[in-house]
């Protein structure tokens, strides 16, 4: 086990070096990004199933009597499987913000109504708290329904910002517990 912790400590560095460029990348270029990383998945996916299809061939050919169609079916099915994610991924991508805003909407639309209901519990708890939770709910909402790629980019800079800030808090949190080592 100390062996196992003694090689992380050892490549932290490698890892804090590319966990700074992808945090780089994603704050300064998030559309770019994401349409790499949609193709490698995609590529990815395809190469298994390439793979997958060419052993099924060759298995077929050194034992003819074993029936092969399945295998060669589902590493087909992969491969089409891989086209249709790159072709997909990024609407998909874009409906998630869009679905997001609207279930913001009605939250918003639910707080406005609980925070002005006429049966409140307590009568001395004003209801304008509730009311701009509620405002704001549903502005947010509004905000992901119109533009849902454009937010989905900005999670995407506000993730590699996290990330950049992650590699330097560590970067002084090893420094400082070099010094008390």
């Amino acid at each position: 086990m100390q062996q196992l912790y003694t090689t992380f400590r050892r490549y932290n560095w490698l890892q804090s070096i590319a966990t700074l460029i992808l945090g780089a990348l994603l704050l300064l270029f998030p559309n770019i990004v994401t349409n790499v990383g949609i193709a490698f998945i995609a590529a990815y996916i395809a190469i298994q199933g390439i793979i997958g299809l060419v052993a099924a061939i060759r298995a077929g050919k050194d034992d003819p009597q074993q029936n092969n169609n399945m295998a060669v079916g589902l590493s087909i099915g992969v491969i089409v499987l891989s086209v249709v994610f790159y072709l997909l991924a990024k609407p998909l991508l874009s409906s998630v913000p869009f679905f997001l805003g609207l279930i913001l909407i009605f939250m918003g639309i639910n707080r406005m109504v609980n925070g002005f209901s006429r049966n409140r519990t307590y009568v001395n708890v004003t209801p304008w708290p509730m009311a701009v939770y509620g405002a704001l709910l549903i502005i947010a909402g509004i905000v992901l329904v119109i533009n849902p790629f454009g937010a989905t980019m900005l999670v995407f800079r506000f993730f590699g910002g996290t990330m950049i800030a992650m590699v330097i808090i560590d970067f002084f949190n090893s420094r400082y517990y070099k010094k008390q080592a």
